[in-house]
């Protein structure tokens, strides 16, 4: 069985979709592939695949520990117009976003 690991924080913010996005791939995987992974939700266990949903800085820096994280696939979108005050980004980050 493959190890997936789901890191997500898009469920701090309301209102945006990218929790129900989230949720839905979750539930997805959950519901109809669990016979071929076995899913674990914001931990950082040893693991054959790493999603990343979202942008959040101490997901990326588990992008150094590549042993642990075995491929790691980004799949992370956002609209420039709703970054101000949902996520938190150094202001270098900030300027190539804005």
């Amino acid at each position: 069985m493959i190890k997936l690991t789901m890191l997500s924080s898009a469920e701090k913010v309301k209102g945006q979709g990218v929790a129900s996005a989230y949720r839905e791939l979750v539930n997805l995987v959950s519901e109809h592939l669990n016979d071929k992974f076995d899913l674990s939700i914001n931990t950082f266990r040893k693991s054959d695949i790493t999603h990343y949903h979202t942008v959040d800085f101490h997901f990326y820096l588990s992008t150094f520990f590549k042993k642990k994280r075995g491929v790691r696939v980004g799949y992370v979108h956002f609209l420039p117009e709703t970054l101000e005050g949902s996520l938190k980004l150094p202001k270098i980050a900030r300027a190539v976003f804005l």
